[in-house]
């Protein structure tokens, strides 16, 4: 039973389709929850996969996620086969969406995964060493996510560039002028040869299994097709559910038997090879992969236009397949046969025939030698099992599933193991072969199901019965045993039961009955109250508090929750106008993108550069914001008109001031025409921003903590890190000390510039006399500057860190202030809105963590703060109180303590 409280209640670990569906699974569920991934951002195999070329072959309408409608609502399709770009880009917008990006660390591998028997929970250890700990553990891995490792002894030697398709570096490659080698004609080498093809000097394609590659017949989409699509939208996913590859394809109810007549029978293939892809595939004729004679047929129907499109007789003998139809999986792409007929364009038969790597290019064991200048790896993937067998996942009694699947690959349905508690497999192995998407829909929203059931009934862990999961396994391998392709499959180096992989056992990875047979055994386990299962009940059902909100009611020895902070009544300019304050940002988002969107255009029809510094990396982020999908949804909520913007502006305060005099001069802010404090210090506007509705509710839960922390104890010594004009000392103050008496041992007022001094003293006058005014530069050692060693209770500042270069120093100086036990109180922005983008952008200092990868903006999210925190010798995010519900929350105060004996610390 659990004696200990987890981390999170849930760990996932990969950000692709799946791990995007299961966070927001969580999440509805009200778990907290931790998402790990390898890659940089959000997309899983569609962030590695930047290759040229590189879009799916299933249509847009059910290659997305279905689980909520307004994300169809709020989605546009372009293409019928969507871009890796367009995939990225939808995924990044779910997750900003709903607001997941906060739980997701990127650029983090996971070594292993250890389930505890005594205490039920799961320990997540990464490749930095980094442990956490949940109840649920969810493999969100996917199927080709690890890419086959090259095995060519000289490729170190080559001269050239070499480049690995499935992790395709993010800067471009120019392939003009250039003679290059692609090795591998699977789906990734085929869209990679047709693109590349008009570009390269010459293109050598080496190749060692010819592929059945179906006419895609890819087209872009108006509006009124799109409009369409959104109609018809749920009817296509009926269709994709019962279709057995999860494609939006009606089964024909034909078989090439019953049709007979060849003439018929063309025709009907004519048909399907121009609607393209998989219409050719599952909707010409059902028996084409069950019946021998049948896929003679079609694999005959291929050969033949293959030999129809290439001009040379040889060069078309050896594309084509000699091998059923199906026994590996058909790619799709438009112009791939074409490309051959380019003069530049070269196909290097490699079937009997090793191939290795020189200084110059590609040499054969038979003698023959190809010089290149660029090298390209399209080696596929260790499907299936690969990405869960990468990592070291331990069951209950230490059970290894590597070893396990070694003896049997055995699942309950792709979503269960049996002797691994709380692992869900959201897609993995014996899922349907073909669309995951649609696939991944049933399974996550049964896991969500099962783990809601647990949570109701305060259940610590599931546990698949063996006899539930052998009948399952039973059944995927007697079906695909039963078809006459599996030991083709074999043959051919079929991922699909993993003989690509030099030395990996033949077993069938998938699951070829579709969903619609597979969903059944789940839906039985719903209705049966998962009697293939055994639960174990919760001793004490303890949930993970993950570090953010409240650990506990006491922070520094005071009393004081989130709740209790954010139910305080502050006095904002929104009530005076009559809008609730979520209203008031939503139309200062929309009237700051309009002003922003007209900056942009100015800029790109006139063909200015921003000036060559800091203000690049403002213009990338105005420019991301303009083009994305959010940025047009504000645009549009705007008024059009100079007059209808300035009548908006002027109904949102301090805010519609400051909109009213920087979105005008955007173009001469980024072209160093005007400074941008020559706007924000006239007439005090920086002050009275960080008084306004944007600055006052987190500054004002700052100012009841101090007021609850000071009346309740004695000689209290107070720092204020990057007072500036003193926006939120006032706050503080006005809370603490009402008519100026004193209230603390010492308040120490610190900046980096003695300048704001003057503008603290004349807006703070009637505190003065309990102010000292001191310089400070929390990035170097506080110690030197003539501060006094771990001497202060309370150290506060109000969005400040993230304006330093090193988030890590300037925690570390803080610590090093603190008394043990003293509290650091963090009023931060938590997220980038469209306001504070125009308002701190044009300032150097915004930029200063650049270096740092804070790239797009400084600002971090609570919980990345709390593992800044814990890594500088502080408790992490002891509470955090919002300024708005979500989704429009973006600014938090974060109180941490100082540990007496910190494991950790940056000092």
């Amino acid at each position: 039973m659990p004696n200990k409280t987890p981390d999170y209640d849930a760990i996932v670990i990969g950000a692709g389709f799946s791990g995007v569906r299961s966070l927001w699974e969580l999440d509805r569920l009200g778990l907290t929850a931790k998402c790990f991934d390898n890659a940089s951002d959000v997309g899983g195999t569609w962030c590695w996969n930047r290759y040229p070329g590189c879009r799916t072959d299933g249509e847009a309408w059910v290659y997305a996620l279905k689980f909520l409608p307004e994300l169809l609502e709020e989605w546009y399709f372009t293409e019928r086969y969507p871009t890796q770009e367009e995939l990225q880009w939808y995924l990044g917008r779910i997750i900003d969406r709903y607001d997941l990006r906060k739980n997701i660390e990127f650029d983090t591998q996971v070594e292993s995964a250890h389930y505890s028997d005594s205490d039920s929970l799961w320990t997540i250890t990464t490749a930095t060493g980094g442990v956490a700990t949940s109840r649920y553990f969810l493999a969100a891995t996917g199927i080709v996510s690890i890419p086959k490792e090259p095995s060519f002894p000289g490729l170190k030697s080559f001269k050239g560039e070499v480049y690995q398709a499935s992790t395709w570096p993010e800067h471009g490659v120019d392939f003009r002028n250039k003679r290059v080698g692609v090795v591998g004609t699977g789906s990734s080498g085929i869209q990679i040869i047709t693109k590349i093809a008009p570009a390269a000097k010459q293109l050598a394609v080496f190749q060692r299994t010819p592929n059945y590659v179906l006419a895609a017949r890819n087209y872009a989409l108006d509006e009124y097709q799109t409009e369409e699509v959104k109609k018809n939208f749920d009817a296509v996913w009926e269709i994709a559910k019962v279709n057995l590859a999860g494609h939006a394809v009606k089964h024909s109810g034909r078989t090439v038997a019953g049709v007979g007549d060849p003439e018929q029978i063309r025709r009907i293939f004519d048909n399907g090879w121009e609607r393209g892809c998989f219409d050719f595939q599952l909707g010409t004729f059902d028996d084409c992969f069950v019946d021998p004679d049948a896929n003679k047929v079609a694999s005959d129907y291929i050969r033949d236009k293959i030999h129809a499109i290439v001009q040379d007789p040889d060069t078309a003998d050896l594309l084509c397949p000699h091998y059923p139809f199906g026994a590996r999986r058909p790619p799709a792409g438009d112009g791939y046969y074409q490309a051959f007929n380019r003069p530049n364009v070269k196909l290097v038969d490699v079937s009997k025939d090793e191939i290795d790597m020189s200084e110059n290019g590609i040499k054969t064991a038979s003698g023959a030698e190809y010089e290149l200048d660029i090298i390209i790896l399209a080696l596929g993937f260790d499907a299936g099992t690969g990405a869960m067998n990468k990592i070291d996942i331990r069951g209950s009694q230490n059970k290894s599933l590597r070893d396990t699947w070694t003896q049997r690959l055995g699942t309950f349905a792709g979503v269960l193991v049996h002797d691994f508690p709380n692992m869900f497999i959201v897609c993995g192995p014996h899922l349907p072969a073909g669309n995951m998407p649609v696939s991944l829909e049933v399974s996550a929203n049964w896991i969500g199901k099962t783990i809601e059931h647990m949570e109701e009934n305060k259940l610590a862990k599931i546990n698949v019965s063996k006899e539930a999961m052998n009948a399952w396994t039973t059944h995927v391998e007697e079906l695909w045993a039963s078809t006459f392709l599996s030991q083709h499959a074999h043959e051919q180096g079929s991922w699909f039961v993993g003989t690509n992989i030099p030395g990996k056992q033949s077993k069938i990875m998938f699951y070829f009955g579709g969903m619609v047979n597979l969903e059944p055994w789940l839906t039985k386990e719903l209705e049966s109250k998962w009697s293939s299962m055994e639960f174990t009940p919760l001793d004490r059902a303890e949930k993970a508090s993950n570090g953010i909100g409240n650990k506990n009611s006491t922070v520094g020895g005071i009393h004081v929750t989130a709740e209790m902070l954010e139910s305080i009544k502050t006095p904002l300019q929104s009530d005076e106008v009559g809008m609730t304050p979520t209203e008031k940002f939503n139309l200062s988002s929309a009237a700051t993108a309009r002003y922003v969107d007209l900056a942009v255009k100015e800029m790109r029809s006139r063909g200015l550069s921003p000036k060559q510094d800091y203000r690049l990396h403002w213009w990338k982020v105005l420019q991301d914001f303009a083009d994305s999908e959010e940025g047009q949804k504000l645009v549009q909520e705007a008024p059009i008109t100079k007059e209808g913007l300035q009548s908006l502006t002027s109904k949102l305060g301090i805010e519609g001031e400051a909109i009213a005099r920087m979105g005008p001069d955007i173009v001469n802010l980024l072209t160093g025409k005007t400074h941008p404090l020559a706007h924000i210090t006239r007439d005090n506007l920086l002050f009275r921003i960080y008084l306004s509705d944007e600055g006052a509710r987190s500054n004002r839960y700052l100012a009841e903590y101090a007021k609850k922390l000071t009346s309740q104890k004695k000689n209290v010594r107070i720092l204020e890190i990057g007072a500036g004009t003193g926006g939120t000392t006032f706050q503080v103050l006005s809370q603490c000390s009402t008519n100026g008496e004193p209230f603390c041992a010492q308040y120490m007022y610190t900046d980096l510039s003695p300048g704001f001094f003057g503008t603290g003293e004349t807006t703070l006058k009637k505190w003065k006399p309990l102010l000292t005014f001191k310089i400070l530069n929390v990035e170097d050692d506080p110690v030197k500057q003539g501060f006094e060693e771990h001497s202060y209770d309370l150290i506060f500042a109000a969005n400040v860190i993230h304006a330093t270069k090193s988030l890590t120093k300037s925690l570390s100086s803080i610590h090093k202030l603190l008394k043990p036990g003293g509290v650091l109180g963090l009023v931060e922005l938590t997220r980038l809105t469209p306001f504070y983008n125009l308002i701190f952008g044009p300032l150097a200092g915004w930029w200063a963590g650049v270096e740092e990868g804070r790239i797009e903006s400084p600002l971090q999210s609570p919980e990345q703060w709390d593992e800044l925190l814990k890594k500088a010798g502080f408790s992490g995010v002891d509470l955090a109180a919002y300024d708005l519900p979500e989704p429009e929350r973006h600014s938090a105060l974060m109180l941490s303590t100082a540990l007496v004996n910190p494991t950790t610390n940056g000092n």
